[in-house]
């Protein structure tokens, strides 16, 4: 009877690393699919960190701005030579630094957390997060049309690929990860934890499952208290708890949703012909977004900077529809050519201002039609909001926990979902957009969501599905030594070549069938280049595991961190029959080797 797999892993771990023995035994656990109680530790460690570096990161894009702004957020009261200047220096800054990069390590925001996610199993470089730092706080200084959330996400979700990394986990723990620093993220930005969790699972994951919520609620929860006690309990928008009065204002609502389902589904498909344009220089296509910025700030201040002291405004009602107009058109146009050109911020904060603006215009004109007896234009902006966000991202529950979470107002759960449908389904069907992330990677080549099968072999780690009943043997072997393998009683027997490109891999059934009766062509002759052991007189003792009659498999080199999605590719891209999961980096066989995965491994697994 052979030992099961975790016992034999886990006694080959301790061996080499007997102090150890217990980060190894939690890395094995972690990497099945039921691995809660290590997970949920790790999520707690990663909610920290992505809650703290979130909070760094607002921190270091609101104090130099108190060099200048006697408010915070307040563009408005510089004069309108420096509201032109300051999105033209920030975008040289900017540019300059990306001339000195790869092109590679560019890239940043969701859109990047998402291209590592589904293409990269979630590993993200910490120099892209570096200069989404660095960038992403410039860019917000200066006054770019964006929001803070978008580097914030890249933030919590290197911080969760970070840990995973540092920790040497199977990786689809880092994965798993991600997300909770992406939920983190978004809690620790908004003070919204709930918003932080389906957002991540909605936007990000794509998945829902218990396992899945419960270590992204926990990490969503230590972001949300590292902002409380960084800056207090109390929510970021303070506005009245008004509500709905008629159902005669809900054909008014109807209409403004379906507004903004196509203010959405424009914006969108304005990626389409921006984002290819990011093939020509950072500097000029940067700079070209400042001065577009620079020159609408001069005539629109609202829109310059995160903006949430105009969305405060507007939620309460006290912008009046001329500058509503305004401030829709300007955001619109400013934060398409930032977000198409490359301008590394978010674009969760302008949708929020952008659906409030156009929520205050229908609100306005219901206030003018109807009589002072309809709900104030606040009310229209915060259900706008909601609108807006499901429409441009393709999240309709984020979008209304999000507002939900920030006005404190529960009467907007029903005007706000219908508007929710609404918008979402024109931007989706008449203008056929499935999102802005998804359209963002769509224009830029990647790989977009996964298939439900990509989705499942990416939960579970090799080192929880692999056959580790195998013995390794090199390729001539004595009579004796054979007979001795088979009272150990493997499964299959892996054939070490140091000369091949790739071991080889026999069944044993076919060695004890062999050793029954042993044919000539199996046997090594003397002009054989392997040396004959000690022990062995006759050369004909000698088996070639090469020659004997069996079904014999080419297999390829793969790391026991690597999950079934990557055993898949590994496969498909090598050809080999099968592959051996191995400890040491070099892939070479040795007594570190851990398991094999076979073919008929992964499609049983997905069938289960």
């Amino acid at each position: 009877m052979s030992q099961r797999p975790s016992n034999l892993l886990k006694k080959s771990f301790s061996r080499y690393l007997p102090w150890r023995g217990h980060l190894e035994s939690m890395r094995l656990r972690l990497s099945s699919r039921d691995a809660l109680a290590p997970l949920l530790g790790m999520a707690l460690i990663t909610g920290i960190l992505a809650g703290g570096v979130t909070v760094f990161f607002r921190l270091a894009t609101e104090w130099p701005t108190a060099l200048f702004l006697s408010i915070p957020q307040n563009y408005e009261s510089l004069p309108p030579l420096w509201r032109f200047a300051l999105p033209v220096i920030g975008s040289l800054v900017v540019g300059s630094i990306y001339l000195f990069l790869n092109p590679s390590r560019r890239q940043a925001g969701v859109v990047h957390v998402l291209d590592r996610l589904y293409n990269h199993q979630g590993q993200m470089p910490i120099q892209n997060a570096l200069l989404q730092f660095v960038a992403g706080a410039v860019i917000l200084i200066s006054g770019h049309s964006v929001g803070r959330e978008g580097p914030a996400v890249h933030l919590g979700a290197a911080s969760g690929s970070w840990l995973a990394k540092a920790l040497r986990l199977p990786n689809n723990s880092g994965r798993n990860l991600l997300g909770c620093g992406v939920a983190a993220a978004i809690a620790a930005s908004f003070n919204t934890p709930l918003a932080g969790v389906v957002f991540a699972m909605e936007v990000v994951m794509l998945e829902y499952t218990v396992a899945g919520f419960l270590p992204v609620m926990l990490a969503a929860v230590a972001g949300s208290a590292i902002t409380q006690l960084t800056f207090g309990s109390q929510p970021d928008f303070n506005v009245p708890a008004i509500q709905l009065n008629s159902f005669t204002e809900l054909p008014l609502l109807f209409l403004c949703a379906l507004v903004i389902g196509a203010l959405a589904g424009l914006f969108i498909r304005s990626q389409r012909v921006l984002i290819p344009q990011q093939r020509h220089s950072p500097l000029l296509r940067l700079l070209l977004v400042g001065l577009i910025t620079g020159t609408l700030g001069i005539w629109v201040p609202e829109i310059l900077g995160a903006g949430y002291d105009t969305l405060q405004l507007a939620m309460l009602g006290e912008l009046g529809i001329a500058s509503l107009v305004m401030i829709v058109a300007a955001k619109l146009m400013a934060t398409a050519f930032g977000a198409g050109l490359g301008i590394p911020g978010g674009v969760i904060g302008p949708s929020l201002i952008i659906g409030a603006c156009v929520g205050g215009i229908a609100g306005v004109l219901a206030n003018a039609w109807l009589g002072v007896h309809t709900a104030s234009p606040g009310f229209y902006a915060m259900v706008g909001m909601a609108a807006m966000m499901a429409a441009m991202l393709n999240a309709p529950l984020a979008a209304l926990l999000a507002i939900l979470e920030l006005t404190y107002n529960p009467h907007i759960l029903f005007p706000g979902m219908m508007m929710i449908v609404v918008a979402t389904l024109v931007s989706r069907q008449l203008f056929s957009t499935n999102g802005l992330y998804q359209e963002t990677l769509r224009a830029l080549n990647k790989a977009g969501m996964p298939s439900w099968r990509q989705q499942m072999l990416s939960s579970v780690g090799v080192a929880s599905e692999m056959d580790q009943n195998f013995v390794v043997t090199p390729r001539e072997i004595s009579r004796a030594t054979a007979k001795a393998l088979i009272q150990r009683h493997p499964q299959w027997i892996l054939i070490d070549l140091p000369q091949e490109p790739a071991p080889q891999l026999l069944r044993a059934a076919d060695l004890a069938t062999f050793l029954r009766g042993v044919p000539k062509e199996a046997i090594a002759d003397n002009n054989s280049t392997s040396p004959v052991p000690e022990t062995v007189k006759n050369p004909e003792d000698i088996i070639d595991l090469l020659r004997l009659p069996g079904e014999r498999r080419q297999l390829a080199s793969l790391s026991w961190r690597a999950t079934m999605l990557e055993a898949s590719q590994k496969l498909e891209k090598s050809g080999a029959d099968g592959l051996y999961i191995c400890r040491h980096k070099s892939g070479s066989l040795d007594n570190r080797t851990a398991g094999i995965i076979l073919p008929l491994q992964i499609n049983n697994f997905y069938r289960k």
